[in-house]
């Protein structure tokens, strides 16, 4: 018998049953719509960049409706064996009827997550008002391409107790 030495799968989400979302994500929602997409991938801009909260507020703003099935994928971290083999997953769940968002890292510092970007239908960039510098998107915007961006949302500058607050959450995620 041997052990599996690969990393466990990403975590995987499906939307929470909740409230109407607010007239901005909604709005966001159907603009994105408008890209027919079944696999989006949700691109910081620079490292650090919340990807992961824009996609939470996908999965929110697409409760509301239920057909396809939405799904949410964390590929944050993944390793550059891991990314084809998330692909081709990713393109089974489509195939079977769902929409699935996927957040990646920072192509900047994580040039591993550049096959999933390339893959997906659309991509969403995540910028920090403040902290993205323009180096940063405009290096991000030629990797994945610019025709393949339905555009960006922006989140303002974290304060210094939320960044410890967010420290202090990986550094439990982290420990067993």
């Amino acid at each position: 018998m041997s052990a599996d030495s690969s990393p466990p799968p990403p975590a995987e989400e499906t939307p929470p049953v909740s409230a109407v979302p607010s007239p901005e994500l909604s709005r966001l929602w159907f603009a994105l719509d408008r890209r027919a997409w079944n696999y989006l991938v949700v691109v910081p801009a620079h490292p650090g960049a919340p990807a992961q909260d824009a996609a939470q507020a996908l999965m929110e703003a697409g409760a509301p409706y239920p057909e396809p099935p939405l799904r949410l994928v964390d590929a944050t971290g993944i390793e550059p064996a891991g990314a084809p083999r998330m692909v081709l997953e990713v393109r089974r769940r489509v195939e079977q009827g769902e929409r699935v968002i996927v957040v990646i890292d920072s192509l900047i510092t994580h040039p591993a997550s550049l096959p999933l970007a390339l893959a997906a239908d659309t991509a969403l960039m995540v910028v920090t008002l403040g902290e993205t510098d323009f180096g940063s998107a405009q290096k991000t915007l030629s990797l994945v391409g610019e025709d393949r961006f339905a555009g960006s949302v922006t989140f303002p500058r974290p304060t210094k107790k939320q960044k410890r607050a967010a420290a202090d959450a990986a550094k439990k995620k982290k420990t067993p």
